[in-house]
C-alpha cells in the first residue's frame, strides 16, 4: 500500500556528501541501540503480562501450584525431594512459634521457582515449535502426519484461551536469509522485465556484489539478528517512514471504505456516535488483551506488537526525523467541522458514553453556527506539508497554542465531520467511487490531521471511512479494527427506526469544547517576507546596474575556458542549466508623455517574448503608473508541462493576495492578463 511508495522513493540519508564514509562504528552503534530498544519492549511487555496474566501461565496458576504443594505437605508428602527443607534451613530462625511460617515461605519460594521453570520450559518449547515451517509446503486441502502432530502440540502448549500478546515472547526471531538465495531470487524476479543485455549487466553487478561486499554486510545483519528480536523492522520504520521528509498525504497514508451498497443511517451525527463508540469498545478489548491473536492460515500465530499503537498515537514531525508518540490512555477525541476544532469527551465518571450521548455531542457541533477563526480553517494543511516545514511551524504553534495542539495530538483519534456526501451512486458509479476514494485519501488537504494514527471521516449522508497514517502499523492491523467497527456499529449497536442511535440523550453533558488557536497574524508574516524579498530583489538589481551581476561574468569565464581548452565542471554545469523561467521588464521611460490619471484607458500593454526553454515560460511585465501592471506569458504548445493561462492566473492571485496586505492595495481589481502560446 502506501509503504510501497515510501520504499520505492527511499534514499539513504547516512551522509551529507557523495564521498565514501567509514560506516563500521555507526552500524555497530545502530545495532547496539536496536538491541536496547528490543529488550526494553520485552521488559515492558513482560511487566504488562505480569499485571494482566502471564503466558503460558498466570498468577492464578501460581496460586494453584502453591496450594497443591501445601496440600502435599499436609499429607506429609514432599514433591520437592528435599529442596523445601533446605530452603527452610536457609531462612532466619524467628523462634518456635514461627516454625510454620518458615515452612509456608519455603513452599512459596519453591512454588515460584518451579512455576518460573515451567514457564521457561513451555516458552522455549513453543518457540521451537513455531520455528517449524513445513506446514507451508503442505498441498491445499491436505495435511501430513508431521504437520498434524505439530499443530496438536502447538495447541497444547498455547493453552486454552490465548490472549492477544500471549505468543509475543514465544515467537522465533526473524531469520536472516542466505544472501546468495536472496540475490538469486531477485535475478529471477527481474528476468521477465529486462532485456537480455540489461539482465546480463544486472547479473554481473550481482556477482560482483556477492564477491566483494555481501559477506561483510551479511555479517552485520546476523549480528543484529542475534542481539535484537528482528534484524529489519526497526530500520524499516526509521528509514522508510520516520526519516522521510515528504508529505504524509498520499505518500504515507491509505484509506478504508464503508459498506459499498448500504449506509445504515443517513443521520451524520448518529453514524458518528455509533462508530466512535464501536472504536472505543475495540480499544477496551485491546487494553484487556481480549482480541484473539491472528493465526496465519489458522495455525501459526503472527506478531501482535503493532496493535499497541492503534489508539492515542500521533506521528510528531521533526527537522530530520519524526517520532511516534503513544499515550497509555486518552478520554477524548478531536473533531473537525467547517474549519473549527472541538474536544469531545468520550467518558463520564470513568464510563464510556453511550452511542446516543455521543450522537448528541456530534449534533451539537453540527448545529454550532460560529465561524472559524482567522487561519484556523486551513490549519490542518500543515500536517500535509513537507515534514521539515511542519516541524519548524509546529515549534511556534506549540508555544502559542499549546493547549489546543495537545488536545488534538493527545486525542484517542481524529474525527472529521465532512459537509459533503460521499459513496457509491447509481447514476455514475465510477465517478462517485473515485470522488469517495479521493475524499478519504486527501480530502481537501486541510480537513484531516494526517499526523494522527487514523482519522474517522463521517460524511454528511452518513457514509464512513478511515484515513490511516502508515508508520505505526501495517494495513492488516487497522483492517482488523475496521472490520470490528463496521460489524459492531451496524449489527450489534444498531439504529432506531428514525435513524438515530438507540437509547436516550444526556442533557447533563457539557457542550463540546471549542479549541482556540492563538495563531500569529500569518498576514504580518507574509508582509515581512514580502518586504524581505523586495529588499533582496533591489539588492540584486543594484548589483547588476553597477556591473556586479553574475550571468555575464560567468558567461565570459566560460568562453575563456573554451578558448584555453580548460575543463571546468562548474562552468559546464552553469552553461548547461535550462532556465525554465525567463523574465524581463519593459520600463516606461517617458511617463510624462502619458496622463494615466485623467486618461487611464490610454495605457500600453507593453510587449512579450518567447520562452528560453522548451518546457519553460517567457514572462514580460511592465509597470504603468502606480496601480497598473501588465504581463505577457508565453510557453510552447508542444510542451505538456506548461500552461500559460494557469501560470497567469496564479500570478494574478498572488499579486492580489500581496496587495491586500497594504491599505492602499485594497481597491485593486482584476483586469485580466495577456497570455500567449507560441507554436
Amino acid at each position: 500500500m502506501a509503504e510501497a511508495h515510501q520504499a520505492v522513493g527511499f534514499r539513504p540519508s547516512l551522509t551529507s556528501d557523495a564521498g565514501e564514509v567509514e560506516l563500521g562504528a555507526p552500524v555497530l552503534q545502530e545495532i547496539y541501540l536496536s538491541g536496547l530498544r528490543s529488550w526494553k519492549r520485552h521488559l515492558s511487555r513482560f511487566w504488562n503480562d505480569f499485571l494482566t496474566g502471564v503466558f503460558p501461565a498466570s498468577p492464578l496458576s501460581w496460586l494453584f501450584l502453591f496450594s497443591a504443594i501445601q496440600l502435599a505437605s499436609f499429607l506429609q508428602l514432599d514433591p520437592s525431594l528435599g529442596l523445601m527443607e533446605k530452603i527452610k534451613e536457609s531462612l532466619p530462625d524467628w523462634g518456635g512459634q514461627h516454625h510454620r511460617l518458615r515452612g509456608v515461605l519455603a513452599a512459596a519460594m519453591f512454588a515460584s521457582c518451579l512455576w518460573g521453570a515451567l514457564i521457561f520450559t513451555l516458552h522455549v518449547a513453543l518457540r521451537l515449535l513455531l520455528s517449524y515451517h513445513g506446514w507451508l509446503l503442505e498441498p491445499h486441502g491436505g495435511m501430513s502426519s508431521p504437520t498434524k502432530t505439530w499443530l496438536a502440540l502447538v495447541r497444547i502448549f498455547s493453552g486454552r484461551h490465548p490472549m492477544l500478546f500471549s505468543y509475543q515472547r514465544s515467537l522465533p526471531r526473524q531469520p536472516v536469509p542466505s544472501v546468495q538465495d536472496t540475490v538469486r531470487k531477485y535475478l529471477e524476479s527481474v528476468r521477465p522485465v529486462l532485456s537480455d543485455e540489461d539482465f546480463d549487466w544486472t547479473a554481473g553487478l550481482a556477482q560482483e556484489f556477492l564477491k566483494l561486499q555481501a559477506s561483510l554486510l551479511q555479517w552485520y545483519l546476523q549480528l543484529k539478528s542475534w542481539w535484537a528480536s528482528n534484524y529489519v523492522s526497526d530500520w524499516w520504520e526509521e528509514f522508510v517512514y520516520l526519516r522521510s521528509r515528504n508529505s504524509l498525504m498520499v505518500n504515507s497514508n491509505y484509506y478504508m471504505m464503508d459498506f459499498l451498497y448500504v449506509t445504515p443511517t443517513p443521520v451524520q451525527a448518529a453514524r458518528a456516535g455509533n462508530a466512535v463508540h464501536a472504536l472505543l469498545l475495540y480499544r477496551h478489548r485491546l487494553d484487556r488483551q481480549e482480541i484473539l491473536p491472528t493465526l496465519l492460515m489458522g495455525m501459526r500465530p503472527l506478531c501482535s506488537a503493532q496493535y499497541e499503537k492503534i489508539f492515542n498515537t500521533t506521528r510528531i514531525p521533526g527537522v530530520h526525523r519524526d517520532h511516534i508518540r503513544h499515550l497509555r490512555d486518552s478520554r477524548h477525541v478531536a473533531v473537525f467541522h467547517r474549519g473549527r476544532f472541538f474536544r469531545v469527551g468520550t467518558h463520564s465518571q470513568s464510563r464510556l458514553l453511550s452511542p446516543r450521548a455521543l450522537e448528541q455531542q456530534f449534533q451539537r457541533i453540527l448545529d454550532d453556527s460560529s465561524p472559524a477563526c482567522p487561519h484556523e480553517e486551513h490549519l490542518a494543511a500543515l500536517t500535509a506539508a513537507p515534514r521539515d516545514t511542519w516541524a519548524q511551524v509546529r515549534r511556534s504553534l506549540k508555544t502559542q497554542a499549546q493547549e489546543a495542539l495537545e488536545a488534538v495530538e493527545g486525542a484517542a483519534f481524529f474525527v472529521s465531520l465532512d459537509s459533503e456526501p460521499a459513496g457509491l451512486t447509481r447514476e455514475d458509479p465510477a465517478a462517485s467511487l473515485d470522488a469517495y476514494a479521493h475524499a478519504l485519501l486527501a480530502g481537501r488537504g486541510h480537513d484531516r490531521w494526517f499526523d494522527k494514527s487514523f482519522s474517522l471521516v463521517v460524511f454528511s449522508n452518513g457514509k464512513l471511512g478511515l484515513s490511516v497514517e502508515h508508520s505505526w502499523a501495517d494495513c492488516p492491523i487497522s483492517g482488523h479494527m475496521w472490520e470490528f467497527t463496521l460489524a459492531t456499529e451496524c449489527f450489534q449497536l444498531g439504529y432506531s427506526a428514525d435513524g438515530h442511535c438507540k437509547g436516550h440523550p444526556d442533557p447533563s453533558l457539557p457542550q463540546p469544547q471549542r479549541l482556540h488557536w492563538d495563531l500569529p497574524d500569518k498576514d504580518a508574516q507574509c508582509l515581512a517576507l514580502f518586504r524581505l524579498a523586495v529588499d533582496k530583489h533591489q539588492a540584486l538589481l543594484k548589483a547588476a546596474m553597477s556591473g556586479q551581476g553574475v550571468d555575464r561574468h560567468l558567461f565570459a569565464l566560460y568562453i575563456v575556458s573554451q578558448f584555453l581548452h580548460l575543463q571546468s565542471p562548474f562552468l559546464d554545469q552553469v552553461h548547461s542549466e535550462q532556465w525554465q523561467l525567463a523574465t524581463s521588464q519593459i520600463p516606461v521611460q517617458q511617463i510624462h508623455l502619458f496622463d494615466v490619471h485623467n486618461y487611464p484607458d490610454y495605457v500600453s500593454s507593453g510587449g512579450g517574448f518567447g520562452p528560453a526553454d522548451d518546457h519553460g515560460y517567457g514572462v514580460s511585465y511592465m509597470f504603468m503608473g502606480d496601480d497598473v501592471i501588465t504581463f505577457h506569458i508565453s510557453s510552447k504548445k508542444s510542451s505538456t508541462r506548461t500552461d500559460s493561462r494557469r501560470l497567469g492566473q496564479r500570478i494574478q492571485d498572488a499579486l492580489l493576495d500581496v496587495a491586500t496586505l497594504f491599505p492602499e492595495g485594497q481597491h485593486l481589481k482584476r483586469r485580466g492578463l495577456g497570455e500567449e502560446d507560441s507554436g
